[in-house]
């Protein structure tokens, strides 16, 4: 500073106070607004309309509680905030919750209302103003909520005093993080990943694990399965009643998965190359080794699908022989259309530079961002029935997955964010492999694609967009539900539906528009589908591994059983 005339640059502290630029955003909304009165003072009169509304409705079956009035406005469909009896049947409380529902809706609908500010700022503005909507529910505060005064009065609060020694121990034991799930409950390789198998293959990355066939004969192709290494790979495995591996197993596939390790500081300049050459790559080399086979089907699931659609880019043009047949659960090829992660990207993402991001993104961050997709379920309801209702933590096995939470390599994560969802690089082909350009044109391998059709994190329309990208033939379906429970649907469950159309028109909505509903899950016609492309059927091999790669460890191994 030079007397006293040189202002002090705040950026830097700015960037750490703020890393994601929401403050910046909102102001620019805010600014917007300011100079459009017009729009303030029609949602203004929209409000003050609607609210007389409903204080003339609830004046009204005060009177007359029998009375019957349609309401001003009704929760969003899936909205399990308001299923206690008293939320509908109570006026005041009626009234409240329509209340509640109403101001939410003004504050939405004013950043719509603001002129001049681009879609990415509003998106971002409109998302964090609705997680703050969401903590100011009425339902998360103890004495307007009925479920909660029901309890207290039932149990004479003991209710409460269970709430506060569940809060000192997730306090204690969990980072003062709310507790999704009973961890004691599980343990891998006991009652949650237990499909029989063994470790085959061991690199500083990946162990490869291989699964005993319990068939006579399988098909000679294996099935190679690319997990996402932000959560564990037994996602797939969770109960025999539920593994997507045992179905597969049990279908004459002779499946390997590979089992990502958790990262530690030493493997934080790791990126997608490390990633390719260390995971699939490798993978894919141990599996057709032992099964004597010159070619893999593969699975690739949400960055798993990513990586996987990497590889065969860089296959395309080095040996496409190597993979056949590939599937894609809940994968994005194409980030244009990327869904709500994209308001977790910082303003301006720096340029990735050798060395930068070094370091690891820690597990709790990546856990904390998932949650914040679905913040009434994975939040504040889980915390309303802890620290109110003073309920104990669910033995629940997809709780449990989700809580056996993995790291990042920083450099990775870096990398993952300004090349995908910023820049879209993959799509527009400006990415390189191991010193090879990548075109997903490229890719002509038969492909089967599944999306859920309430994911949040993968949406539907932006994963259909592979089929307008890759150049081979395309099976796509639209599962049901969301990231997770639209892709572990097994058929025994009888729940669910999925939606088939043999074309791919060029708009997402086009397909819709001409699909075939179906109930139950789409395993058996992924299944039909793959079959087909497994080859004839041979013995089952009578041992695991080869004199190459020999068995090291059962299954599940070691990496998956790393903490974070």
């Amino acid at each position: 500073m030079k007397n006293g005339d040189e202002k002090p640059d705040l950026s830097a502290v700015s960037g750490a106070m703020d890393p994601l630029g929401i403050n910046a955003a909102a102001i620019d909304v805010w600014r917007a607004l300011l100079g459009a009165p017009q729009a303030v003072l029609e949602t203004q009169t929209q409000f003050a309309n609607a609210w007389l509304t409903l204080a003339t409705r609830t004046l009204s079956r005060a009177a007359s509680p029998q009375a019957e009035a349609p309401a001003v406005i009704d929760p969003a469909p899936g909205d399990n905030r308001w299923k206690h009896a008293a939320w509908s049947e109570n006026p005041l409380f009626d009234s409240l919750k329509q209340g509640y529902l109403l101001a939410t809706q003004a504050v939405l609908d004013g950043i719509d209302r603001a002129p001049d500010v681009d879609d990415e700022t509003r998106t971002r503005v409109k998302f964090f103003a609705k997680q703050f909507c969401d903590a100011m529910s009425p339902t998360n505060f103890a004495l307007l909520n009925p479920a909660v005064i029901e309890e207290t009065v039932k149990t004479g609060g003991m209710n409460l005093q269970r709430g506060v020694v569940n809060a000192l121990a997730d306090m204690r034991e969990n980072d003062g993080r709310v507790s999704l799930v009973d961890k004691t409950a599980f343990t891998v390789g006991v009652n949650v990943a237990t499909s029989q198998g063994a470790v085959v293959f061991r690199n500083d990355l990946i162990e490869l694990i291989q699964y005993t066939p319990s068939t006579p004969d399988v098909h000679a192709t294996p099935l190679l399965i690319v997990p996402p290494w932000i959560n564990k790979y037994y996602i797939l495995d969770l109960q025999p009643k539920n593994s997507l591996i045992k179905y597969a197993v049990d279908n004459g596939i002779q499946t390997f998965v590979i089992s990502w390790r958790n990262p530690d500081d030493a493997l934080g300049h790791f990126g997608f190359d490390e990633y390719l050459t260390l995971g699939p790559l490798a993978a894919g080399e141990v599996a057709r080794a032992i099964t004597g086979s010159s070619t893999v089907n593969q699975i690739g699931y949400c960055i798993g699908g990513t990586l996987t659609s990497m590889e065969l880019a860089y296959l395309a043009k080095t040996d496409p022989s190597k993979v056949n047949a590939v599937t894609f659960f809940a994968a994005q090829t194409d980030f244009s259309e990327s869904g709500e992660l994209r308001n977790f990207l910082p303003p301006a993402p720096k340029s990735s530079k050798a060395g930068e991001g070094a370091g690891l993104f820690p597990a709790s961050s990546m856990a904390d961002t998932f949650s914040m997709l679905r913040a009434n379920d994975l939040i504040w309801n889980v915390a309303v029935n802890r620290y109110f209702m003073g309920k104990d933590a669910p033995a629940f096995d997809l709780l449990y997955w989700n809580s056996d939470a993995t790291s990042m390599p920083g450099a990775m994560h870096a990398f993952y964010l300004e090349n995908m969802y910023g820049k879209n690089a993959l799509a527009r082909g400006e990415l390189s492999a191991l010193g090879v350009k990548l075109d997903l044109r490229a890719i002509r391998n038969d492909v089967y694609s599944v999306a859920p059709i309430e994911d949040h994190i993968a949406p539907w329309r932006s994963v259909y967009k592979m089929t307008q990208i890759f150049s081979g033939q395309t099976r796509f379906r639209l599962g049901h539900s969301g990231h997770i429970a639209g892709v572990i649907n097994p058929p025994a469950s009888g729940k669910g539906q999925y939606w088939s159309n043999d074309t791919n028109p060029a708009k997402p909505d086009e397909w819709f528009a001409g699909a075939d509903a179906h109930k139950g899950s789409w395993w058996p016609d992924w299944m039909a589908w793959l079959s087909q492309r497994s080859g004839k059927r041979v013995p089952a091999p009578k041992k695991l591994g080869n004199k190459k790669y020999p068995v090291l460890v059962p299954a599940p191994g070691t990496y998956v059983l790393e903490k974070a």
